[in-house]
């Protein structure tokens, strides 16, 4: 492939002028064919009606001469008959040799085919001509045959000007399809480059800018409400971006500004003091600690963003899970109630058992944060042909409605002061969406202040 040489690029406008054209010139010469080949028709028919008429009277006159003792090969019976200066007549008698002739224009009589009862067109020294053979006979008894070539000359001067009009015509229609098609198209494709030129104005300072929709209920219309729908979700993902790039500067400005001061602390007291020393290493632990789970969590969200992460699907049986969740939170988390209800008669469900169990201690991890010393904290399972529903669920503190729709974005938090209190990092319930949303699921919230969270999380079979 050769990258320096570059294919012109035809404009869609004239793609449609060219299809129009071609379209209407097919038609058009489909048309003038027809047209033609009608006339043709006509005019030959009508001829060989005449033709034949003709024939019959030259017989029966031949009929007569011959009763009146006239000989066949008498040139003057056919000079009597000579009105029409296209009609070449030849007569044989009953062996078929040629005894008479009347030769109004050149015809090579070896030529001409044997017989014709009917009329039939034949093509003779480049002249279009109508031949029919004619038996002279007076009852049962035949004298010889009268043979009548026609020379079709006005017909054939009127189809040659009929196909010269036909093919101006197709010429003339050709050119004025070029220019409607040329006129229509770039009149119709005009929204099109307006929509172009408007959606080249929008960049990251207008995003809020939006394409005008057309009246007619079209698919111009359907183009720009799709655009504009596309720059809604593209102007929402900026700013989410944007918030985004701000709550993880945040995250990361505290952690940094407490390591940054306990090695100052360290730089001038820890080589002298062991209290300072021993404090200092672990507040840099604890930060470091945070930092590096903040940043496998934003890994694991950025797998799922560009598809990386891959599901090891199996089938397990939840009850089980369930157990080795309680067995971990009763060794790390003795101050809370745990629960468990398996409403199904078959606890097993197939998904990638590693994600689940993650997505089962994020929900009860955000749980043992808001809920105080003594609560409970449930675990549920439904099951039915349809889908699987996980649900945990605390009697904790809870929170306004208004927030169950916005829980699960990142960084998003109800109380931030309360938040960093807990250590929350905003991404717990993220990370469970985006586990849902990879078995194809999806996730909702209930909650009402000093009475509970209820969050599940609904798999489809």
């Amino acid at each position: 492939m050769f990258y320096g040489i570059k294919r012109a690029k035809s404009k869609l406008s004239d793609r449609l002028t060219g299809v129009y054209t071609v379209l209407f010139a097919v038609i058009l010469l489909a048309l003038s064919i027809g047209v033609f080949f009608v006339a043709f028709q006509f005019l030959i028919q009508k001829q060989s009606s005449n033709l034949s008429i003709t024939a019959e009277l030259m017989s029966d006159h031949l009929v007569e001469e011959v009763e009146e003792k006239e000989s066949l090969s008498n040139p003057e019976i056919l000079e009597e008959q000579n009105n029409d200066q296209y009609l070449s007549i030849f007569i044989y008698d009953s062996s078929g040799n040629m005894i008479n002739r009347l030769l109004n224009f050149p015809v090579n009589e070896k030529e001409l085919p044997s017989s014709a009862p009917n009329p039939t067109l034949i093509f003779h020294s480049g002249h279009m001509m109508l031949f029919v053979s004619q038996p002279i006979r007076e009852h049962d008894t035949v004298f010889g045959t009268l043979t009548i070539v026609q020379k079709l000359q006005s017909e054939t001067a009127f189809l040659q000007l009929l196909g010269v009009l036909l093919i101006g015509a197709n010429l003339i229609g050709m050119l004025a399809a070029l220019w409607a098609g040329n006129y229509t198209s770039r009149k119709m494709l005009l929204p099109i480059a307006q929509m172009i030129h408007a959606t080249t104005q929008i960049d990251g300072s207008s995003l809020d800018a939006r394409l005008e929709v057309p009246e007619p209920d079209d698919e111009l219309k359907s183009l720009a409400l799709t655009i504009n729908n596309m720059l809604d979700r593209v102007s929402a993902a900026y700013r989410q971006q944007g918030r985004f790039v701000a709550d993880v500067s945040h995250e990361l400005r505290t952690p940094l500004a407490v390591m940054q001061g306990n090695v100052d602390l360290l730089s001038r007291w820890g080589s002298e003091d062991k209290a300072v020393l021993h404090d200092s290493i672990r507040a840099l632990q604890k930060q470091t600690a945070y930092m590096n789970q903040l940043v496998e969590n934003l890994l694991f969200l950025a797998r799922f963003d560009n598809m990386q992460a891959q599901l090891s699907l199996s089938m397990f049986s939840i009850g089980e899970l369930f157990g080795e969740l309680l067995e971990e939170q009763a060794l790390i988390d003795p101050e809370h109630k745990y629960e468990v209800s398996l409403a199904a008669a078959n606890d097993s469900m197939t998904a990638d058992r590693t994600m689940i169990k993650q997505l089962l201690h994020a929900l009860i991890d955000n749980s043992v944060k808001y809920t105080p010393k003594g609560g409970t904290i449930q675990l549920d399972f439904v099951s039915d042909a349809a889908q699987t529903v996980l649900t945990v669920s605390d009697d904790g503190i809870g929170m306004d409605a208004e927030h169950c729709d916005h829980i699960f974005e990142r960084f998003y938090r109800v109380d931030p002061a309360r938040a960093r209190a807990t250590g929350g990092m905003g991404l717990g319930l993220s990370i469970v969406s985006v586990i849902a949303q990879a078995h194809n699921g999806c996730v909702s919230a209930k909650s009402e202040p000093d009475i509970g969270t209820s969050v599940s999380v609904i798999f489809p079979k």
